[in-house]
């Protein structure tokens, strides 16, 4: 592939693509990609510069994998991810659409967080420079995780075994040893389709979260090295979208403004956010937010809220306190 590049905006990623010769574009799988022949590849399309032709695909509402790794993650979370990925590649081949035009890159692959459904993004093109490789994709992602303390990492060790043990790789002996690395947590292992489904109890974060919170010596590591990488509960958090700062909504009753002494984070440079303009409330497992009566009033989701008023907000919810945007993930 020619130069890829990836921006960042508002909880938007706009992912490009400068095709580089002899690259081309492939119509057949630019038209395939159009009509949703694979439902979990985002769509893109296409331009032409001064350098010749350009890929872009738009991404929303969604979080990059190289995120959803970084947390504290469990074996069903885990699983379920690497289910769903080779699920995504077995259809591209069955489509008849080269697999090595995959974005297999945890940067570009991506997740809806209210659903962790998987989205991949797939290059159109024809003599592709730079394709990737399956086995090293699927090989490499446990080094990318931080997999949670509190389970049994052999699960780790085995699955790094398949790759010594198993050359040529194969989607489809890999698909079935992953199955049986689920064990009986799985029902019906035929005939499902990408994107659904779902390894044990995930509880979309929130029950882990909780379980974590509550065991204050939890460590978060990556078995394959044995060190820590950092010692912190699993707090839901936001995500402040100008300098992309990660924020642990660590206390039962945490407050944002813009005066230090007031808030238990305070948003800097900006006059528009109210000294203790919002309160994130924890209760019961379910997150609310409140707004303490700010000059120019909180959103959530796009829509502004009631003073004083407790509304419920979920992973992947959009928070807006004046002009200042986060986006809520548990």
């Amino acid at each position: 592939m020619g130069k890829t590049s990836v921006e960042q905006r508002k909880g938007k990623y706009l992912v490009v693509n400068q095709l580089t010769y002899p690259e081309a574009i492939n119509e057949r799988e630019l038209q395939g990609i159009a009509r949703g022949l694979v439902e979990s590849l985002i769509p893109v399309h296409t331009e032409k510069n001064k350098k010749g032709f350009v890929l872009k695909s738009s991404i929303e509402g969604m979080i990059s994998l190289q995120s959803y790794f970084s947390a504290v993650v469990s074996k069903s979370m885990f699983l379920d991810v690497i289910v769903q990925m080779a699920a995504i590649v077995k259809e591209c081949e069955k489509n008849l659409m080269n697999v090595n035009n995959l974005m297999l890159d945890d940067q570009y692959i991506f997740l809806e967080p209210r659903t962790q459904n998987v989205k991949c993004i797939f290059w159109p093109i024809v003599n592709n420079q730079n394709g990737y490789t399956l086995s090293e994709f699927f090989q490499d992602l446990p080094s990318r995780t931080v997999f949670t303390k509190q389970e049994d990492h052999e699960y780790i060790t085995n699955y790094l075994d398949y790759f010594k043990n198993h050359t040529p790789f194969s989607i489809n002996g890999f698909e079935k040893y992953i199955f049986e690395l689920i064990g009986k947590t799985v029902e019906n292992k035929t005939h499902i389709p990408s994107g659904s489904i779902r390894v044990g109890d995930t509880s979309r974060f929130s029950k882990k979260a909780e379980e974590v919170k509550g065991n204050l010596s939890n460590i978060a590591y990556n078995p394959l090295n044995k060190s820590k990488v950092f010692e912190e509960p699993a707090f839901p958090y936001l995500i402040r979208e100008k300098t992309q700062e990660k924020i642990s909504v660590n206390k039962p009753d945490f407050r944002i403004g813009k005066k230090s002494s007031y808030c238990d984070y305070f948003v800097s440079n900006n006059n528009a956010v109210s000294r203790n303009h919002a309160d994130i409330i924890t209760r019961n497992r379910r997150y609310y937010i409140i707004d303490n009566n700010s000059t120019n009033k909180t959103y959530v989701d796009g829509r502004a809220i009631p003073v004083q008023k407790e509304i419920e907000i979920f992973s992947g919810t959009k928070l807006r306190l004046a002009n200042e945007d986060f986006v809520f993930y548990i």
